[in-house]
């Protein structure tokens, strides 16, 4: 499908991009100054776990490379009851998520999201990212 790693990158980004206008108002918000009332939790991330801003979450620990564990305010979330989003704010990195899934702490604690970041050839980076809880 793309014939360069160029072309990837560039496609990637402009996916990214899209995904991020689209979701923009609800992953910037914040409890104090922004108001999202339809957004149980979100957050935006720097690359090494800091929080820029966020609603419901109570702390990220970036783990290593790439791995991140996001802990969140509301001791009742479900997995299976809620529509959670990671997107990647860094150029040419992907994100996702595992939630309730066999693993370490973070995996099995249903107040806990993992977020694992690569670069685009799979390797793992470190990258800024938003979640957000609906």
């Amino acid at each position: 499908m793309f014939r360069n790693r160029h072309t990837r990158s560039l496609t990637l980004g402009a996916v990214g991009v899209a995904v991020v206008a689209a979701t923009a108002g609800v992953a910037v918000a914040v409890s104090d100054n922004v108001k999202a009332p339809y957004a149980q939790a979100g957050a935006i991330v720097k690359s090494n776990g800091e929080l820029l801003r966020n609603k419901g979450i109570k702390e990220v620990k970036h783990l290593g490379p790439g791995d991140y564990c996001v802990t969140f305010s509301d001791n009742d979330f479900e997995p299976s009851k809620v529509l959670p989003s990671v997107t990647s704010l860094s150029r040419g990195k992907i994100v996702a998520y595992s939630w309730g899934a066999a693993g370490n702490t973070c995996d099995r604690n249903k107040q806990s999201a993992r977020v694992w970041a690569t670069d685009t050839d799979g390797n793992v980076a470190d990258a800024w990212f938003s979640i957000v809880i609906n």
